[in-house]
């Protein structure tokens, strides 16, 4: 994902700040999130970090989108991947590696799975859905849209992306 924050002058904290809010503008359009669903960014996950974030999904009964911070191929730090924790039931279902879709002429964006794996997820308010097939349309087109929406968004700066329906907690140290 090109999402860097070499052209901005905003701290790493403030720009994951302003790209998680993007991003739930873009998966959400103008619906705010509800119980049941939650968007967390901080740091790559390790197993441990996954294991014990499915736990507290699962604990919770909540959905998680997970997205994740770090130095991008050029070294700057950007948005570098999503994970996606589902429960159901008893089961909590992860999926790594995911990235932004956006459709041509869509206003919502999606969450697509890594290579290989079925389907595709859009956010409603209060859960992750997962719908079957992949979106229409050429797969690198969209996520290079959507990527180019992120980065135009940010480019914005915060005002753009903070209208008040986010409520951001910075990660305790």
């Amino acid at each position: 994902m090109k999402q860097g924050s070499n052209t901005m002058t905003m701290t790493n904290d403030a720009f994951e700040t302003a790209c998680t809010k993007a991003v739930a503008r873009l998966l959400l359009g103008n619906r705010r999130l509800k119980e049941g669903i939650v968007l967390t960014g901080g740091n790559r996950l390790d197993l441990d970090g996954k294991v014990r974030l499915a736990r507290q999904a699962r604990a919770s009964d909540t959905d998680v989108l997970h997205l994740e911070y770090g130095a991008d191929d050029d070294g700057r730090h950007g948005l570098t991947g999503m994970i996606v924790f589902m429960v159901r039931g008893d089961i909590c279902h992860i999926q790594t590696q995911c990235r932004l879709f956006l459709a041509k002429g869509s206003t919502r964006g999606v969450v697509l799975p890594q290579p290989g794996a079925r389907g595709h997820y859009r956010l409603a308010p209060d859960e992750i859905l997962h719908i079957d097939g992949k979106p229409a349309g050429d797969v690198s087109d969209g996520m290079a849209r959507a990527d180019a929406w992120l980065a135009r968004q940010l480019a914005l700066g915060n005002d753009a992306a903070d209208d008040g329906r986010y409520q951001v907690w910075s990660q305790a140290a």
